[in-house]
């Protein structure tokens, strides 16, 4: 089996809020970017490698020959904002980018409580908004109109996502007669459950699974006692939740005896090794199965989109070495770098912007929401390190073709994060997996 590179070391770097220069008049020579970054609190572990991230790929992009041209004689220049993972913060800090700051783009602003909280803000403001840190529904549009049109998601959202869980569950687990649901009532959780509901609805078969759903407001296992035991005979569990509310959920599965063994499902934002629960390594403990949209080694490597991969593969690498060299990010870290979940995220978000910007470039138009706004729906736009994204006549539904991950426990040692994700099933989309369900 490959090892996937979805796995995140945890990493011990601290993120300051990161001013880079003074609001005020513009300097035309500049592209602003402004994102809100978590560096504390409960997402702090996967803000602190994102953010990390984000400010040195900027600065290596500012001094690489091979963007001169992209940039055509501007520097990109960035605010990054701590949040501390609060909604209402993060909502007065992007009004604050946007209307203070008067950045030029948002990129790769991060989190569900962000999105959510700001999303009239974002659907108003006439800023171009690429990438957003999180799978939420609220990016989903079918058309976007008018402003809304300037919000341009890129990750696989909750939705879709639960369609997934569902169709994975019922295909690459063997016989499956019940599938026991655990969703949070946060966004997150019930967006996945609408997905399930959506996928399982479509299932014509005569002997599909009976589906338990059981909702959790808690993030303490011992607060969700009874609603495991309530699933406790289902075949397979689906961890419908985040970081906090999976780690939950496995932890009170392991310590009911009966669930203990059952394979949990969750969502691709907890295939990293650092979310991975202590009991996890221990014997006779439930197998973990995610999902992976970032593909850095498959069986094809001669395809246009393989190679394409691989090339998005070699610059991400060369960036971490760059930074390490340059003493923007210690020698220490690097291998966490190289196989983190996270800062691949950020990566991919300043990558789906630099695709506008080069557009621009290659058609002589000068940057501008309007212009930047009508490159990114001229055609598919490639997603570094995946598939590709679709924003003509409105379309914001993001991607829809994830591969199947399962944990592997270490061969040594009782630290799950030197654990590692492989994959057991290629990427496959929605309608492919359905097609495999029918035969």
């Amino acid at each position: 089996m490959k090892k996937i590179i979805v796995i995140a070391a945890t990493v011990v770097i601290l993120l300051q809020a990161t001013v880079v220069f003074a609001a005020g008049s513009k300097d035309q020579n500049e592209i602003r970017l402004g994102a809100v970054v978590c560096s504390e609190g409960a997402y702090a572990a996967v803000g602190v490698p994102y953010g990390t991230f984000y400010k040195f790929f900027i600065d290596y992009i500012n001094q690489a020959p091979e963007y001169r041209d992209i940039l055509g004689g501007k520097t990109l220049r960035y605010i990054i904002y701590d949040d501390k993972g609060d909604g209402a913060a993060g909502k007065s800090l992007i009004e604050r980018l946007i209307y203070d700051d008067k950045v030029d783009t948002l990129v790769g602003i991060l989190g569900t409580w962000n999105l959510v909280a700001a999303k009239s803000v974002l659907e108003t403001s006439g800023i171009p908004a690429v990438y957003f840190g999180t799978g939420s529904s609220a990016q989903i549009y079918e058309p976007a109109e008018g402003n809304q049109r300037y919000m341009m998601g890129v990750q696989p959202n909750y939705n879709t996502e639960g369609r997934l869980m569902y169709l994975r569950a019922v295909t690459a687990l063997g016989k499956v007669n019940s599938i026991g649901v655990v969703y949070s009532t946060a966004d997150d959780g019930i967006s996945f459950k609408a997905g399930i509901e959506t996928q399982a609805a479509r299932d014509t078969r005569s002997d599909k699974p009976q589906i338990l759903y059981q909702s959790i407001s808690s993030q303490d296992a011992a607060a969700i006692t009874s609603q495991i035991t309530a699933l406790q005979n289902c075949d397979v569990i689906i961890a419908a939740g985040n970081q906090a509310y999976f780690k939950a959920v496995y932890s009170a599965a392991y310590a009911n005896s009966i669930a203990r063994p059952k394979p949990i499902i969750t969502t691709y934002a907890n295939a990293s090794s650092s979310i991975i629960p202590p009991e996890a390594i221990n014997p006779g403990a439930a197998e973990i199965y995610s999902a992976s949209w970032v593909v850095l080694q498959e069986q094809d490597m001669q395809s246009p989109e393989a190679i394409r991969r691989q090339k998005d593969t070699a610059e991400y690498v060369k960036v971490i070495d760059w930074a390490v060299t340059t003493g923007r990010l210690p020698a220490s870290q690097k291998q966490a770098y190289y196989l983190n979940a996270f800062s691949t995220s950020s990566f991919i978000a300043v990558k789906m912007f630099l695709t506008g910007l080069e557009r621009l470039r290659e058609s002589g138009k000068e940057f501008s929401a309007a212009n930047y706004l009508e490159a990114m729906e001229s055609k598919r736009c490639p997603v570094a390190l995946s598939g590709g994204v679709n924003y003509a006549n409105g379309l914001r539904i993001g991607l829809d073709s994830l591969s199947f991950v399962k944990y592997q426990k270490p061969a040594s040692g009782n630290d799950p994060a030197t654990g590692f994700f492989t994959e057991v099933a290629p990427m496959a989309s929605i309608d492919e997996l359905t097609q495999k369900l029918s035969n």
